[in-house]
């Protein structure tokens, strides 16, 4: 149907679809790209400092989140893709953002750490420290304020959205970059570098 060609490659980022049909996606050209879904035409790019690895979420009033290797968070306005805010980390932020019922923005970091924003002005509520970077996206269980995610320090956290603090972590033998997904029975699944997928129960 079409194709749009951005000034670098396109890795980890997965295209996101707004309810409008527009199309967002990160480049290693530094940028996100606003695209109208239906004919590949560009509405808006943003340009932050360094490669866009991360993909895209929007929340629940249309905000677009998405990470940069420049260190940094951006809340965007879905029209002209112009600053909301955005939350400085200590490392880059290659993860994807999820955004919990209440408006929370988790995202994990390069820094080690995961953490929680205010999604209306990008205050941080808390932080967690792990082992190692954070790769991937953290899967939400609202039902029973529980965050999951993995780290390359070779754990799965499992965290109490509101104050951060661990439930529990299980440990793999090899580094884990994938993201977790939950079952409606609470499980959770999980792939690592020690070349398994993992069932966990995660109540």
């Amino acid at each position: 149907l079409w194709s749009y060609a951005t000034g670098g490659p396109i890795d980890w980022a997965t295209p996101t679809l707004g309810s409008d049909g527009t199309v967002y996606i990160g480049s290693q050209d530094n940028k996100l790209h606003a695209l109208n879904g239906k004919t590949g035409d560009v509405i808006w790019s943003f340009e932050t400092g360094d490669n866009v690895r991360s993909s895209a979420t929007i929340g629940e009033d249309g905000t677009i989140f998405v990470g940069s290797d420049d260190h940094k968070l951006y809340a965007l306005n879905p029209g002209d893709g112009s600053v909301k805010w955005q939350f400085t980390a200590g490392g880059d932020v290659s993860a994807s953002p999820i955004v919990g019922a209440d408006g929370t923005v988790y995202v994990g970091s390069h820094d080690r750490k995961m953490y929680a924003l205010d999604s209306q002005t990008g205050t941080k509520k808390w932080e967690y420290l792990t082992g190692n970077h954070i790769h991937s996206s953290a899967a939400l269980n609202e039902a029973q304020d529980t965050l999951y995610f993995g780290s390359a320090d070779s754990k799965l956290y499992a965290l109490n959205t509101a104050n951060g603090q661990v439930r529990w972590s299980h440990a793999t033998s090899g580094i884990l970059e994938s993201s977790p997904v939950i079952g409606p029975d609470a499980t959770v699944y999980i792939g690592s570098w020690d070349h398994k997928l993992y069932a966990i129960n995660g109540s």
